[in-house]
C-alpha cells in the first residue's frame, strides 16, 4: 500500500503551476441529527475520542472554531482538532503534504480534499469505504447530496462545500459606463461590456475584465455547457476538441490582444498578478469566478472592500441556450488509517449537511441546503455586508442551472496540466490555433491512455 501511496506523489508535484487560490437544516430520519448513530452501536464511548482533521481550508475561510464547538456540543464525546497542511491554504501544497502523511506513519482521521484530488486518493486507498456507513444510516446518497461521488462503484466520501461559478462586477464601473447588473446575457455580451468598462492607459488602465491563468479560465465557454463542460468528457476521454474550447481560447487572445478590454497573458504570467488584488484593486470591472468570492466581496483584513460587488451568471453560449454553471465540490471522507472510523464518519456527515452552513462562509452540497437562507448567512458574516448586492446574487443562484456533474477521473490534474503550455503558447502569439487545440488533444489522450487499466 505504501509503495501505491507514495506513487501519486509524482502526480502531485506536476500540478504546482495550478496553485490554488473553490439552508434550513431541519431534522430529518436519515439527517445529518441521527449521525452520531449511524456508523454502529448506540452506547456512548467509553471514553473521549480525538480525531485529526487534514484540510486546506483555513480559519478565516472556513470558520473551523465555530464549527467544531457546535459539534462538540451535541457529540461531546468526540474532539476534533484541524491540522492544516498549510498555512497560506495553498490546496496543492496541501495535497503534496497529505500524500507524504499517508505514506509515512502520520496519524490521519478526516481528510478534506479539493475537486480533482479527490478520486485519486481514493483509488490509491487513501481513503476508506464509507457505504457500510451509510447503509446503517439508511439513506440514499443521490437524495441527500446534489452529486454521486461514488469510485469505482464505492463511497469514498461526502460532498462538503459546492462551489458554483459566476462573473463578479464593479457596480460602480458598471453605473459609471451606463451598464445594467446583466441578467439574461451571452459571451458575447461579456465581451462587450468588458470593452465598454475598460478605461485609461498605462500602469493604472482599468481592464474590462480580468481572466486568469488557472485552466479553469481556458475552458470557461465549456462550463456553459449542461454536460462534458470540462477537459475531459464525462467517459474520462479528451474533450479538447469541442468548438467551445477553441472558441473560448479564441474569445481571450481577442480580448487580451485585439480589443485590449483583458489583462495582457503576459502581465499575469510575468508579474505573477493576484486576481483578488486585480479587482479588489480597480484593475478589473468584471472577474469571473467561484462563489468562494461570496463572502470576500464584503472585504478581508488583508483586502477591504472599497466598492460594491454585483453577481451575474456564468454567461450563455447563445441565446437558445440556459444559464449553465459547472459545480465543483469539495469532498471530505475518513483515512483508510484512521484507528476511529466509526467517530469520523460521525463528524463527516455532519459537516457534510448541516455543520457547513453554521461557517456560513461557502454554499453547501447537501440536497436540503436552503440557498437562500445561505446566501443571508454568507452576506452578513462578511466583513462589511454593505458592500454584496444580496439581490444580484440570489438572482444569479436561482438562475444558474448547474451543470452536469461526475467525479473527476484520477488523471484529471495531469490532463489539465498538459493544456497550460499549449495553451500559453497560442496566447503569447508562439503557436497556431489549430495547431494548440490539436496538440492539446493529443497529450490528454495520452495521458487517458497511460491511466488506462491503472
Amino acid at each position: 500500500m505504501k509503495k501505491k501511496l507514495l506513487s501519486v506523489l509524482v502526480i502531485s508535484s506536476m500540478a504546482l503551476s495550478l496553485a490554488a487560490c473553490g439552508g434550513n437544516a431541519k431534522t430529518n430520519n436519515a439527517g445529518a441529527t441521527n449521525a452520531p448513530d449511524a456508523g454502529g452501536s448506540k452506547e456512548p464511548a467509553a471514553e473521549k475520542v480525538t480525531l485529526k482533521l487534514s484540510t486546506w481550508q483555513t480559519e478565516a475561510k472556513a470558520k473551523w472554531s465555530t464549527i467544531i464547538a457546535e459539534f462538540e456540543k451535541t457529540h461531546p464525546d468526540i474532539h476534533v482538532e484541524v491540522d492544516l497542511l498549510n498555512e497560506k491554504g495553498d490546496s496543492v501544497a496541501s495535497m503534496q503534504k497529505l500524500d507524504l502523511m499517508a505514506a509515512a506513519s502520520d496519524p490521519l482521521d478526516i481528510v478534506e480534499l479539493p475537486y480533482t484530488n479527490y478520486s485519486q486518493r481514493a483509488d490509491i486507498g487513501l481513503l476508506a469505504p464509507m457505504d457500510e456507513y451509510i447503509e446503517k444510516e439508511g439513506y440514499k446518497l443521490t437524495d441527500e447530496y446534489l452529486v454521486d461521488t461514488s469510485v469505482n462503484g464505492k463511497i469514498y466520501a461526502l460532498p462538503s462545500s459546492m462551489q458554483r461559478w459566476f462573473v463578479l462586477l464593479n457596480k460602480e464601473m458598471l453605473d459609471e459606463a451606463g451598464l445594467p447588473v446583466p441578467t439574461d446575457w451571452t459571451w458575447a455580451d461579456f465581451e462587450e461590456y468588458a470593452k465598454k468598462l475598460t478605461k485609461g492607459e498605462g500602469a493604472t488602465k482599468r481592464f474590462g475584465a480580468y481572466l486568469h491563468n488557472w485552466p479553469d479560465y481556458f475552458q470557461l465557454q465549456l462550463m456553459s455547457k449542461p454536460e462534458n463542460n470540462t477537459f475531459l468528457k464525462a467517459d474520462g476521454t479528451s474533450n479538447a476538441l469541442d468548438p467551445q474550447f477553441k472558441a473560448n481560447l479564441q474569445m481571450m487572445k481577442k480580448m487580451m490582444y485585439e480589443d485590449k478590454s483583458a489583462t495582457p497573458y503576459e502581465d499575469i504570467i510575468s508579474q505573477k498578478l493576484a486576481y483578488r488584488n486585480q479587482y479588489f484593486n480597480g484593475l478589473a470591472a468584471m472577474l469571473p469566478m467561484g462563489d468562494w468570492m461570496v463572502a470576500e466581496s464584503g472585504g478581508t483584513e488583508a483586502i477591504p472592500a472599497t466598492f460594491v460587488t454585483a453577481f451575474a451568471p456564468i454567461p450563455r453560449l447563445d441565446s437558445e441556450s440556459k444559464h449553465y454553471s459547472p459545480v465543483q465540490p469539495t469532498y471530505m471522507g475518513i483515512a483508510a488509517k484512521s484507528k476511529n472510523k466509526e467517530a469520523a464518519y460521525t463528524f463527516v456527515r455532519w459537516y457534510t449537511s448541516e455543520g457547513l452552513e453554521i461557517g456560513g462562509r461557502v454554499f453547501s452540497g447537501w440536497a436540503k441546503s436552503d440557498t437562500n437562507k445561505l446566501v443571508d448567512t454568507i452576506v452578513n458574516g462578511s466583513k462589511d455586508s454593505s458592500m454584496i448586492d444580496v439581490d444580484s446574487l440570489k438572482y444569479t443562484m436561482e438562475n444558474s442551472t448547474p451543470g452536469a456533474t461526475q467525479v473527476p477521473a484520477k488523471y484529471a490534474d495531469e490532463a489539465k496540466n498538459n493544456v497550460i503550455p499549449e495553451a500559453e503558447m497560442y496566447l503569447l502569439g508562439q503557436q497556431d490555433l489549430d495547431v494548440t487545440v490539436t496538440n492539446i488533444d493529443k497529450k490528454i489522450s495520452e495521458v487517458v491512455q497511460n491511466n488506462s487499466g491503472k
